[in-house]
């Protein structure tokens, strides 16, 4: 998969025949993966390549709509994603206030028909060009390529629907197990392993300490039952989100995971933590006993929950 910023020097027909998907595309949720299952199936139809065209920084942030910077998955976790999912193309486009202001005609015309576009996939609420006046079913009449326009129904949870808000909603609350049903896999984080202070190895609890990308969605502060993949490799651990308020405190959130049945030294290397369960807030023990009693109760918990 190519990854291409699209400015308005891109070269016009650089691309063969393309099937798109256009949309923000903040963690592949089981809506997105509705859209882009239809551009895979399209594109194999009509013998053309798969892109997703996708906009950074979130145009929320850029319109003040939301000020909240961050993603379910960060720009480059998202081209890991599609790649896996074997699509040709992710298109960004950078969004600014000219992106903003270009008008519906314009944006398609100058976004869709400059990349060769023929085929559209779009969520039933997609809106584009200045203060949202384009809507799906304009988008074919307005250009001079497109042939179809496929519009993908709301999907609803609950009664409740499927989207980035609900997912970030739950991920404040610490539901990372239902989040597991709404994408279809875990919540991730993935980062360098950094060092620390090294209080959990004297009291034989070594801990992997993270260095977060501020662009991750902050979940609730706590511990959690999870998974640490490593060199293609998954082992079960414990993960505490939060401030070590016991003997470590930093006034920032950090990622501490205790890895279980692990030996090996991670310094520098980049591990992913998959968030699996909540299991309590974040405790400030009074002793170390106090603290490896309730850390033996997590793994204990932790190691039911996987058998």
């Amino acid at each position: 998969m190519e990854l291409i910023y699209f400015d308005k020097y891109i070269k016009k027909g650089l691309f063969d025949k393309l099937v798109v998907a256009v949309g923000q595309f903040d963690g592949f949720h089981l809506a997105h993966m509705e859209l882009l299952n239809k551009v895979k199936i399209r594109a194999h139809e009509i013998n053309a390549k798969t892109a997703l065209i996708t906009f950074d920084p979130h145009p929320d942030f850029v319109l003040k709509k939301n000020l909240d910077l961050t993603y379910i998955s960060p720009l480059v976790d998202k081209a890991k994603d599609l790649a896996k999912l074997e699509f040709d193309y992710l298109i960004v486009i950078k969004f600014n206030m000219e992106v903003a202001n270009t008008s519906p005609t314009d944006f398609v015309r100058n976004y869709l028909d400059r990349i060769n576009v023929r085929e559209v996939v779009v969520g039933f609420d997609f809106r584009f060009g200045q203060f949202g006046k384009g809507t799906p079913e304009m988008i074919k009449s307005l250009s001079n390529n497109i042939e179809q326009v496929h519009i993908v129904d709301e999907i609803k949870y609950h009664n409740v629907k499927l989207g980035t808000a609900l997912i970030r909603e739950l991920l404040s609350k610490g539901d990372v197990s239902t989040v597991i049903d709404l994408l279809g896999h875990p919540y991730i984080i993935e980062g360098e392993v950094v060092t620390g202070r090294k209080v959990g190895r004297t009291i034989n609890l070594p801990t992997a300490n993270l260095q977060v990308s501020p662009d991750y969605v902050k979940v609730k502060e706590g511990v959690y039952s999870v998974i640490v993949e490593y060199n293609g490799t998954e082992y079960m651990g414990i993960a505490n989100y939060g401030h070590n308020p016991s003997f470590n405190y930093k006034s920032n959130v950090t990622l501490e995971v205790h890895i279980l049945d692990f030996n090996g030294d991670l310094y520098g290397e980049t591990i992913k933590v998959k968030f699996i369960k909540y299991l309590r807030d974040e405790i400030k023990f009074n002793s170390k006993d106090e603290f490896i009693k309730q850390i033996e109760e997590d793994v204990k918990l932790t190691l039911n929950l996987f058998n």
